[in-house]
C-alpha cells in the first residue's frame, strides 16, 4: 500500500484496486524494442518485467531505480515517482485544460498511457492480451512527449485537434 500527496493538497493511494491514481506509461520506442524481442509478448509481461530487464532504465532521463506515475484525479498533475526510494519525485506535469496554440508533433514521442483500471479490465478478459494488439486498436486520443521531455500533448484523432497539454511544473 502507498501513497502520495499532490500538490494541491489532495491524497493519492493505491489502497482500492484498480487504483484511480495509477498509471502505466510507456514510450512507443520502448514498446517498438519489447516488439522487435518477442512479437508476441503479451501486454502484461511488458507491464511486470520491462523493469526488471532495465530496459526502461534511460527512457525517461537516467534513472537510478523503476518509476511510477501517479495521476491526480482532483488536478490532474502526473507524477513521475521513484516508489523504492519512498516516493521521491522525479517530475510532476501540471494540466493545461485550453491550450490555444497550434501543435507540431516534431521530434515528439507517442506515449501509449494505461490507467490501472483500464490496465485492469484488459488483462482481466484476457491475462494473454498481445501488447500488438493494443498498440493497434483504435484509440480516441494519442498521447505525445516532446523531446526535451517538457511538454506532452492529448490529441483528439477524428478532429486531430490538441485537446489539452501537461507542462513540466518546475519545483
Amino acid at each position: 500500500m502507498a501513497g502520495l500527496a499532490c500538490y494541491c493538497g489532495a491524497d493519492m493511494t493505491d489502497t482500492e484496486g484498480p487504483s484511480p491514481h495509477l498509471l502505466n506509461v510507456f514510450l512507443r520506442s520502448e514498446t517498438d524494442k519489447a516488439l522487435s524481442y518477442n512479437p508476441n509478448i503479451c501486454l502484461w509481461d511488458l507491464y511486470t518485467g520491462w523493469d526488471e530487464l532495465a530496459e526502461c532504465d534511460n527512457s525517461f532521463q537516467n534513472r537510478s531505480e523503476p518509476v511510477e506515475y501517479w495521476y491526480c484525479t482532483e488536478c490532474r498533475r502526473i507524477y513521475e515517482v521513484q516508489a523504492v526510494s519512498c516516493g521521491k519525485i522525479l517530475r510532476c506535469f501540471k494540466y493545461v485544460s485550453t491550450p490555444a496554440e497550434e501543435y507540431n508533433l516534431d521530434g515528439f514521442e507517442e506515449l501509449f498511457v494505461l490507467m490501472d483500471k483500464e490496465m485492469d479490465d484488459i488483462i482481466c478478459k484476457d491475462r494473454y492480451y498481445l501488447l500488438k494488439d493494443y498498440i493497434e486498436k483504435p484509440s480516441e486520443i494519442k498521447i505525445f512527449i516532446s523531446p526535451d521531455q517538457k511538454t506532452i500533448f492529448v490529441i483528439n484523432v477524428a478532429t486531430d485537434k490538441l485537446i489539452c497539454k501537461y507542462i513540466l511544473e518546475e519545483s
